[in-house]
């Protein structure tokens, strides 16, 4: 595994233990929306990640994968689609619901964060050495391992 493979697997691992911290606190539940600490509002470059995971994605389904009320994000992806960064479309299958994509802009911006943040992760992790990262690695997943087994007892 290459040292960027190797950061970007920690922090994965990391964003994963967060959640499943914080379902773990909600009863396995994900976390109600609101104010008092709840997630807060998503953000236009974490919109474009999530698209960029999840393309052609209900907008339903994204407000509840990004955990806002459908209202907001709605109000979210007309300022988005107002600056090009992406497109909505009515579901050929049910003409009710609407699906939303990236443009060729909205890849780029997304593209743009994206190598922020990579370079803000390898910096966070730069006084470890390679062997060092790998056992946080380790460590971490068997955290997660941890914490998913007291979601989902089996």
């Amino acid at each position: 595994m290459t040292r960027e493979e190797l950061v970007k697997a920690v922090w994965e691992e990391q964003h994963r233990q967060h959640g499943l911290v914080r379902r773990k606190h909600h009863g396995g539940k994900d976390p109600p929306h609101g104010p008092h600490g709840h997630r807060p509002p998503a953000r236009q470059e974490h919109l474009l990640h999530v698209l960029k995971q999840n393309p052609s994605i209900n907008q339903k389904d994204f407000a509840e994968k990004v955990h806002v009320r459908p209202q907001s994000l709605g109000e979210m992806l007309t300022k988005m689609e107002e600056n090009g960064l992406i497109v909505r479309k009515k579901d050929p299958a049910d003409g009710r619901a609407i699906l939303v994509d990236l443009t060729p802009a909205g890849e780029e911006a997304e593209q743009a964060h994206h190598a922020k943040v990579v370079k803000d992760i390898e910096a966070r992790y730069a006084a470890l050495t390679d062997d060092e990262l790998t056992e946080y690695l380790r460590l971490t997943q068997k955290i997660n391992e941890t914490l998913e087994g007291q979601l989902d007892p089996e």
